[in-house]
């Protein structure tokens, strides 16, 4: 019987290992500070094309040709970017916009031509009563008249260019205990990618990756708590 003192009073929990989500509402955060890559005191990203988030960076920020022979934007440069839902017409830096917006929309900021990433959740999946498989998405959005202008050989499309960076940003990291980022349909049936337009000037591409999530409990029957049923009790 449970005991008021149960936060799932007055019902019994028959099983303590169920994975309930805790702690997957701060993975946006994580998510987001990942993305931005900022020092910390000890860690000091380095300029190095070799990286994929610092590719990311110079494709999203610089609208030009060449835009990977650009310094790595400063933390300062990063920030002013970062959509605020406090002032969502007022972005720091007028002539840049808003260009990484942590939610799958946000109105007006398309009207400045360049490019964007929009970082979501998307659907979960239950896959098991241990684990559960979430998808992050990413929007990447881009003028048309910015996608094709790097006048790089190696990477024509800054949008599938970009698309790339992100997979190997964090195909198979450990985000420090929540989960790991896969690229797999059969864990997850949404991870993949696609084109996107708006049957304007502006067309995307959207990259789902994957984020198996566990309980790092046993799923064992807690003692004297299982169901009833009349005098009797399910083994």
């Amino acid at each position: 019987m449970a005991t008021i003192e149960s936060q799932w009073y007055p019902y019994d929990k028959i099983y303590g290992g169920f994975y309930d989500l805790s702690d997957t509402d701060e993975i946006p955060r994580r998510v987001m500070d990942y993305l931005l890559d900022m020092p910390d005191g000890t860690y000091e990203p380095k300029d190095d094309n070799k990286r994929a988030r610092v590719r990311l960076w110079k494709y999203l920020y610089y609208d030009g040709a060449r835009p990977i022979d650009n310094p790595l934007p400063t933390p300062q440069q990063k920030k002013q970017v970062l959509f605020n839902p406090d002032k969502p017409d007022e972005p720091a830096d007028d002539k840049k916009g808003y260009r990484l917006i942590p939610q799958p929309f946000a109105p007006g900021v398309e009207q400045v031509a360049q490019t964007r990433i929009y970082v979501y959740m998307g659907r979960t999946i239950a896959s098991d009563d241990l684990h559960v498989q979430l998808a992050v998405t990413f929007d990447i959005w881009t003028h048309n008249t910015q996608e094709a202008n790097t006048k790089l050989n190696e990477s024509y499309s800054r949008l599938f260019a970009m698309e790339q960076a992100i997979i190997e940003a964090f195909h198979g990291i450990d985000m420090g205990g929540v989960g790991t980022f896969y690229f797999n349909r059969q864990k997850h049936p949404d991870c993949g990618t696609l084109l996107l337009g708006d049957g304007k000037s502006n067309f995307g591409r959207r990259v789902t990756l994957g984020l198996e999530v566990k309980s790092n409990t046993q799923n064992e029957p807690i003692k004297n708590n299982g169901p009833r049923l009349g005098n009797g009790q399910f083994g």
